[in-house]
């Protein structure tokens, strides 16, 4: 977070300009070579091979500051949305470096070095997360660890039993892309 006169040094026209162009041109880019859909404004999603939506997302830090945070989170796209709670995941900077970190964009320069700073860590961290969350076994694993924790926003028992119990999958994954307004194509 910025002090006050440095906030007052920021052109945020130009900063947000900057933080679109290069969210546009260096992650989107990146992330669409890698499968991901954009879903509303700062959000990617894609469908991995059991059935997750896998899903980052940009937030701008609420004070005007002109820095964000990356999110991600895996959901199963076969329960419900009255069980649904987007949770599995956390923020790229702990996942990177043990710690919540922001990233600058109050200038095109500073933007882009971030984006690329960005794409790199997705790159090197997440993906490799993401694609070992992508075997039924590890997943399920993860699930076991949080319920022995207690952790997450959501119920992972629920998740499991859905997994098992899911009469037609595939009615219910094609009923949550549309409830969610996904993109059509990531089914």
């Amino acid at each position: 977070m910025r002090l006050e006169e440095e906030l007052l040094c920021v052109n945020k026209a130009a900063a947000d300009m900057a933080f679109k162009n290069c969210s546009k041109e260096i992650l989107k880019s990146y992330l669409s070579e890698q499968g991901f859909y954009q879903w509303k404004t700062n959000s990617f999603v894609r469908r991995n091979g059991i059935d997750l939506l896998e899903y980052v997302d940009l937030q701008k830090e609420a004070h005007g500051s002109k820095t964000f945070t990356v999110n991600y989170a895996l959901m199963p796209l076969y329960v419900p949305e009255e069980d649904m709670v987007i949770g599995l995941g956390g923020r790229l900077g702990e996942l990177i470096a043990g710690k919540d970190v922001w990233w600058d964009y109050a200038d095109e320069n500073v933007a882009r070095i971030s984006f690329l700073n960005i794409v790199d860590a997705i790159r090197q961290f997440l993906l490799p997360w993401f694609h070992c969350m992508n075997d039924e076994g590890a997943y399920k694993k993860r699930l076991q660890k949080d319920i022995r924790k207690s952790i997450g926003g959501y119920d992972s028992k629920n998740w499991l039993e859905a997994a098992k119990s899911c009469q037609d999958r595939e009615a219910v994954i094609e009923e949550m892309i549309r409830r969610l307004k996904l993109p059509k194509n990531l089914g």
